[in-house]
């Protein structure tokens, strides 16, 4: 994905990770695609129901950011444990997040580079 035209941005904070899946580059259905390194973090709310009471909901975000080389989603992967196990919380930089239909989770495309997250959040220490 390459950015045109900046007009807004998102820039989400991640405090919490759930799953951390980094994965080779390939081709599916004869498309290519990259390394990359995905990850989930979770929102917990609660909604009032008149006929059941207090309902608990979750939003399930799962982060994606693309990397030149299985090599790279290695030292992203690493970087994101890193980050959960100390609880430090990082950015990324992102489009609004997409649902497709008959999805339950919601998907976000980093626009940063893994190359770039890095640099990113060995500068923030």
């Amino acid at each position: 994905m390459q950015v045109i035209s900046e007009g807004f941005r998102v820039i989400y904070e991640i405090l919490q990770i759930g799953s951390i899946k980094p994965g080779a580059s390939g081709t599916y259905q004869g498309t290519p695609y990259a390394a990359s390194v995905k990850f989930r973090s979770i929102l917990s709310y609660q909604t009032e129901n008149k006929e059941v009471g207090v309902q608990e909901q979750e939003q399930i975000l799962e982060f994606s950011i693309r990397c030149s080389s299985e090599a790279e989603a290695i030292v992203v992967a690493e970087h994101i444990r890193k980050a959960r196990s100390t609880k430090t919380p990082f950015y990324i930089n992102a489009p609004i997040a997409q649902k497709r239909e008959g999805a339950d989770i919601f998907k976000v495309v980093s626009l940063d580079t893994g190359a770039e997250f890095i640099k990113s959040i060995t500068k923030s220490k």
